[in-house]
């Protein structure tokens, strides 16, 4: 179909389609993703007279917001530690785990990283009362 994205037809050499996918939620990413790295389509904004919290993604956005603040904290902890280059040295077994995998992980992992820090500032704090009592 000619005349479907404005000026930008003008350039293409071969005929294009409008077509809708409906695609379910849980494929939606790995669907587009695999469409992308095609290189053969556009994708047309049918919400765009929506606000950004109006849209449905609007949920797992701030679930990845707060997936890069847990990580923004494990960085900020890694570096107080000076455990960067060791850290950098590890390889990911699963450079894209499901979304609701990593969420997990990273909140279990923020749980137990409050918690041992919560018990080095405990034990400080004893062996300072300790030596003060000497």
């Amino acid at each position: 179909m000619f005349g479907l994205f404005g000026d930008v037809d003008l350039f293409r050499s071969e005929e294009m389609q409008l077509v809708q996918l409906i695609i379910p939620a849980e494929a939606a990413h790995d669907a587009v993703g695999f469409l992308g790295e095609l290189g053969m389509l556009q994708l047309k904004d049918l919400n765009s007279d929506k606000s950004p919290f109006q849209r449905t993604y609007a949920n797992q956005v701030k679930r990845c917001d707060e997936m890069a603040r847990k990580l923004r904290f494990f960085r900020a902890e890694i570096e107080k530690a000076n455990m960067g280059s060791s850290i950098a040295r590890a390889a990911l077994t699963d450079p894209s785990p499901p979304l609701d995998e990593l969420e997990t992980k990273l909140e279990r992992l923020e749980r137990e990283l409050i918690e041992m820090n919560s018990n080095t500032d405990k034990l400080k704090k004893s062996q300072a009362e300790l030596v003060c009592q000497a």
